[in-house]
């Protein structure tokens, strides 16, 4: 199965079972009704649905002549599409814990790499090589709020998750199920592999001696605009949400004790199980390297 493939499949699996009053391609014909149809929400989980199709729709893969899969177009259909779906993040204020109790891994993994892209995350580049102070302050705000989601959900990977109740038996609803879980593990293991980067970024953080900025409704709308309206407002030091220097620096010093405190929570957990053919000897073990951001909300 081809990434673009599961990249649809992943953003169809999450789909609402009742459709939302209004329907994605209404706000693609007319962008500026979507932060009016936000303000009517009275719940922050309801709006985070749209965000499913529209990114479901930005990354349908298409077929040639010869019916093989091709990469979603990189037009302004689905660089719109895109676009709509950070723009409803930024709504909710990137607050992770409302993201991500109704959006999957893989649509969040697609969801804040799409972020890193109009930030102008540096491609190609391993985040911690990057010199924090030196970016402009969306971009920081970020490769932080990314590294800080990767982060939490490789916790939230390590503890059992209830197995939600299905009914009779069906072959393409178990074929998609199966299909969402391969994809969300091929995530996961990136995410663990750079857990030791995601931790070092975070503590990077905590020496940056300024006031940096998350993107908005506004900024993300400026990054469509012509340079010459914009005036490079994206890139100063003023545009988007303000996060004060000491709300980054709690948020950084928060993640590294709470990496420790996993690490030993590890070890313990791993030195009290029985293995197969063991006696009373004590299993020798290393612990593992992860580590944990909590904080639920980067703006407030």
């Amino acid at each position: 199965m081809s990434a673009e493939v599961a990249d649809w499949e992943a953003t169809a699996g999450s789909r609402p079972c009742t459709p939302p009053q209004a329907s994605w391609f209404e706000f693609l014909l007319n962008e500026p009704l979507l932060e009016q149809h936000l303000q009517k929400y009275c719940s922050d989980s309801a709006p985070v649905q749209l965000i499913v199709q529209f990114l479901e729709q930005a990354s349908k893969p298409s077929l040639n002549e010869q019916n093989q899969v091709q990469p979603p177009p990189d037009n302004r259909r689905n660089r719109t599409l895109k676009r709509l779906a950070l723009k409803v993040a930024a709504h909710l204020k990137w607050d992770l814990d409302i993201l991500e109790k109704s959006l999957t891994v893989p649509v969040m993994n697609m969801l804040l790499n799409e972020l890193l892209c109009v930030s102008k995350v540096p491609a190609g580049t391993k985040h911690v090589d990057l010199d924090l102070s030196s970016l402009p302050p969306t971009t920081v705000m970020a490769i932080l709020l990314y590294n800080r989601w990767a982060l939490r959900t490789v916790v939230k990977s390590s503890f059992p998750v209830k197995q939600p109740k299905i009914g009779p038996p069906q072959l393409n609803i178990i074929t998609q199920m199966q299909q969402e879980k391969e994809l969300t593990d091929s995530i996961l293991k990136v995410l663990k592999e750079q857990t030791e980067d995601s931790i070092l970024v975070l503590e990077a953080a905590f020496h940056l001696k300024k006031d940096h900025y998350v993107h908005t409704v506004r900024t993300l709308d400026l990054l469509a605009a012509e340079p010459g309206i914009t005036n490079g407002e994206t890139e100063c030091s003023t545009a988007g949400l303000l996060i004060h220097n000491e709300e980054m620096q709690c948020l950084s010093s928060f993640a590294k004790k709470q990496s420790k405190q996993f690490q030993q929570n590890a070890v313990k957990q791993t030195s009290n199980m029985q293995w197969p053919g063991a006696t009373k000897e004590k299993v020798e073990t290393n612990p593992p390297k992860h580590g944990t951001v909590n904080s639920d909300r980067i703006g407030t």
